[in-house]
This record gives structure tokens, C-alpha cells and sequence, in this order.
């Protein structure tokens, strides 16, 4: 089922930070359930895995700036009969740790569950080493690994419960930004389908995590020039809702990514992919980071450099609804 809702139904101009709904939501799970642990890799005030520490002290281990043996020390936690959630810096997870989450965890099915925090350029100011633009590229190659990312506090929670009803491995890509409420708390998540945040009938505009504030801003000002975008909130990357893209592209023909990842991997490759598959190539750009390392500098104009800001994507919707429709 396709779930729906309307733009600007939910989007009051609260912002929230997702890891803290996350957080929450895990130490509510943890309260009904001791199987559930926590462990983080030194960025324990940052993940605000200290309050978890705090309430449950016998039930937490921070690793310290060693992320493969975190991952380790995970897959045995899970082996023996835990449901760990593990935490760090999402570069660090999708590379230093990719060996132990590939073997140890992905390989037989664990069902462990792996935080990437300060995804994409969330981390602005710490440069090309600490912003993860292809840990989705990695991390959904593997078989038996559920790829999530919450695009604002309220699916976070939701993630966060569904990973831990997950009998196998998840990895979820947290975003560490303030972003506008745009989900209804009632509707449901499910892994495996995404949301029709906005119908429209000219442009397809598809995107995942705390990039949909920015794809509903567009939709916005694009809806004042006379161009009526249909936004898609994907927050399920592996398994993909491909039937929702299919249905949104085959009725506008033209399709626009958008995401803080590089568009080798990401949102743009799965898109093709599908779309490919099913023998329909619609109009099409990818936004996103193109063959190159970021940098550092303040989050949101990084996102301009990289043309993946508002503007990027009203000229690209301008772009395509004056090309020729195939």
C-alpha cells in the first residue's frame, strides 16, 4: 500500500533533529525488552548514546575510535542472543568497519542493527574525510542488508522500531540536522515502500532523508511558476518501492533525484535501475554529489556548491518540462 498525505497537511515549521526522536523511541523499546544494547564508537555525546548509557548503564559499551572492532564485538553481541544497535560516524561504518558488516553480521543474518550518524553533508565542518556520500553505494551491495534513512523526526522513531522488529541486519543513515516535521505521526512506516508526500502531474521529484524539506520548498515555489511537482519520500533504499517511482515517472515522464550522496550508488543509480528494468526512461536528472570529493565549509552552502539546494532544483524542473516528452 502507497501511503499518501498532502503537502503542508503536517509541515507547521517545527524543526527537530531526528536523533533524538530516534533515541528516545530506542529507549522506550529497550525498557519493554533486555535483549536490546547499545554501543558507539566515541561519538557517544554526539549520537546522544549517553542517555541510553544512563538508563540502562549495564546495557551500553562504548568501543572508543576503533569502529571495526564495534563491529565485532556487535556481531557477537547478536550471535548470542542480543539485539545490538550499533553507533558511529556513517564514513566509518560504510568503510573502516565494511569487513566485520559484510562477514560477521550481513552474512549470517544477524540481526544487528547500524547507525551511520552525520550523513552526507550533515558533517560540514569536518570535510571530505567525515561526509559519507557513498555509504549507500556499500552498505546496500550487501545481500541480506536493509538500507533505511529518516527524512524527519517522526520517521526516525518509526525507523528505529522497525529495525528492531527486523529479524536481520539494518543499517539506517541518520542525518544530524534540525529539519521541518513533515510526517503525520499516524501514518504508518513500513520497510520496503515509501510516500506520495505531493501529487503533481508535470515532474517527478524523488528524494530520502532531510533532503525532502528542500524538495518540498521546490514543489513549492515550482507550484508559483505553473509547474506541479509530484514529490516521492523514499525512505526505504534496500528493498526499494520501485512500484511508487514507476507509477509517479509513467504519469509525469520526467524524473528528478535528490539527495546528499553521490549519484553513483544512491538514490539516482537505484532509480535507474528500476526504471531500466521495467523498460521506461523517462526525462531525467540526478542531483546530487557528481564524481568528486566535498569539503569543508557550512552544510547548506555546501549543498549550493554541489547543486543539491532549492535552486538546483527548480532549474532542473525548469529544464525538463521544456524539453521534448518522450
Amino acid at each position: 500500500m502507497t501511503h499518501t498525505q498532502t503537502i503542508g497537511s503536517f509541515f507547521d515549521g517545527t524543526l527537530e533533529d531526528p536523533r533524538f526522536a530516534f533515541m528516545e523511541e530506542l529507549i522506550r523499546i529497550a525498557e519493554d525488552d533486555d535483549r536490546v544494547v547499545a554501543l558507539d564508537a566515541d561519538t557517544s555525546r554526539r549520537n546522544l548514546t549517553r542517555r541510553f548509557r544512563d538508563r540502562f548503564p549495564d546495557r551500553f559499551w562504548d568501543m572508543g575510535v576503533a569502529e571495526q572492532n564495534l563491529m565485532g564485538t556487535t556481531a557477537g553481541l547478536a550471535a548470542a542472543g542480543r539485539i545490538p544497535f550499533a553507533f558511529a560516524f556513517a564514513v566509518f561504518v560504510s568503510m573502516r568497519a565494511v569487513e566485520p558488516i559484510r562477514t560477521s553480521i550481513c552474512y549470517p543474518r544477524l540481526p544487528a542493527k547500524m547507525i551511520g550518524a552525520f550523513a552526507g553533508l550533515s558533517n560540514g565542518k569536518d570535510g571530505a574525510t567525515h561526509q559519507s556520500i557513498e555509504d549507500i553505494s556499500i552498505m546496500r551491495s550487501f545481500p541480506n542488508l536493509v538500507v533505511l534513512s529518516p527524512s524527519d523526526s517522526v520517521l526516525s522513531a518509526k525507523i528505529a522500531r522497525a529495525a528492531y522488529e527486523h529479524p536481520g541486519p539494518v543499517y539506517i543513515r541518520m542525518e544530524h540536522e534540525e529539519t521541518p516535521v513533515i510526517h503525520d505521526p499516524a501514518e504508518p512506516f513500513t520497510i520496503g515502500r515509501g510516500y506520495l508526500v505531493r501529487e503533481g502531474r508535470d515532474v517527478t521529484l524523488a528524494t530520502y532523508g532531510i533532503a525532502l524539506a528542500r524538495a518540498v520548498g521546490a514543489a513549492t515555489a515550482l507550484a508559483a511558476t505553473g509547474i506541479d511537482v509530484e514529490v516521492l519520500d523514499m525512505p526505504s533504499l534496500k528493498p526499494f518501492d520501485a512500484d511508487l517511482l514507476l507509477a509517479s515517472v509513467r504519469k509525469t515522464g520526467a524524473l528528478i533525484t535528490l539527495e546528499d550522496h553521490s549519484v553513483i550508488g544512491g538514490l539516482a543509480s537505484i532509480s535507474s535501475e528500476a526504471l531500466v528494468k521495467a523498460g521506461y526512461v523517462p526525462r531525467f536528472r540526478a542531483l546530487g554529489i557528481q564524481d568528486e570529493f566535498t569539503e569543508s565549509g557550512n552544510s547548506d552552502e555546501l549543498r549550493v556548491k554541489f547543486g543539491v539546494d532549492v535552486s538546483a532544483v527548480v532549474r532542473a524542473a525548469h529544464e525538463l518540462t521544456t524539453s521534448p516528452r518522450q
